[in-house]
């Protein structure tokens, strides 16, 4: 996918003055007219110094031009990165990730990878039961950028109308609303949030290096009867979201409520 964007950078530089203030001026122009998007990855120091038939060095010289100047910034395990502030998301808020992106002024986009009836896995099972599943992976994108790879978990017999159009017009919140086959409406939702290391596939479909850090966000939601209806996993790369929680005073404990340590 970067191939595509880097194949003739070094034809077009303009060379005047020291070479290193040429390539950050050729970046710079990039960031300016939206070639290079905010918070997306930049190639390696390594592949730039094959596009500009530069060194390592003076593509380093130009990359901190850059970082000083705020538009690039390094980031362990991702590397050189367009610099834009994470999108943060609020814990403790009964609401959809595209109804958060909507309020910040960033337009939500869903991109459904594939669907398929099936057994659950093990996990799923263990909170949604044994039935007939129907499973939908997705893509988020915000402004048109990959934002979260999805994967919802749901019994077949509550999505047996719904069709893939659907799956990326509209949430599952929506879709079980507007079609009224729930008998209780949905009512809260837990989420358990870990830090990971991405994988291949993940990292391939966000634009992001494998082994890069990401957070995985696993959510079950429930009906006002406490059954659980939705199950859901959500892969963030970690340099593009912030999760945000409210801290109140008078609690007796220290640790912020519905937070919890990992043994």
């Amino acid at each position: 996918m970067l191939s595509l964007v880097w194949t003739c950078y070094n034809t077009s530089i303009r060379q005047v003055g020291p070479r290193y203030l040429n390539i950050a001026s050729e970046l710079r122009s990039k960031i300016i007219d939206g070639t290079l998007g905010a918070n997306q990855v930049l190639p390696s120091e390594a592949v730039l110094s094959s596009v500009y038939e530069a060194s390592r060095i003076t593509i380093r010289k130009a990359l901190e031009v850059l970082r000083q100047e705020g538009y690039v910034d390094s980031r362990q395990g991702f590397g050189w990165l367009v610099v834009s502030p994470p999108l943060r998301q609020r814990l403790g808020r009964f609401s959809t990730i595209e109804e958060q992106l909507a309020e910040m002024g960033v337009h939500p986009k869903r991109k459904v990878l594939d669907s398929e009836i099936c057994a659950p896995p093990i996990q799923v099972s263990q909170v949604l039961g044994d039935r007939e599943m129907l499973r939908v992976r997705r893509i988020n994108l915000a402004d048109d950028l990959p934002f979260a790879r999805v994967t919802v978990w749901i019994p077949s017999t509550l999505a047996k109308d719904f069709s893939p159009d659907e799956y990326e017009r509209s949430s599952f919140y929506e879709l079980l609303t507007a079609r009224r086959v729930l008998k209780r409406p949905l009512s809260r939702a837990t989420q358990t949030i870990s830090a990971i290391a991405i994988s291949g596939d993940d990292a391939k479909l966000l634009g992001v290096p494998v082994g890069s850090p990401a957070l995985r966000c696993l959510r079950t939601t429930y009906d006002s009867a406490g059954d659980a209806v939705l199950f859901s996993e959500y892969v963030f790369p970690g340099h593009l979201t912030e999760f945000v929680i409210e801290l109140v005073g008078g609690a007796v404990s220290m640790a912020p409520s519905g937070l919890r340590l990992v043994d």
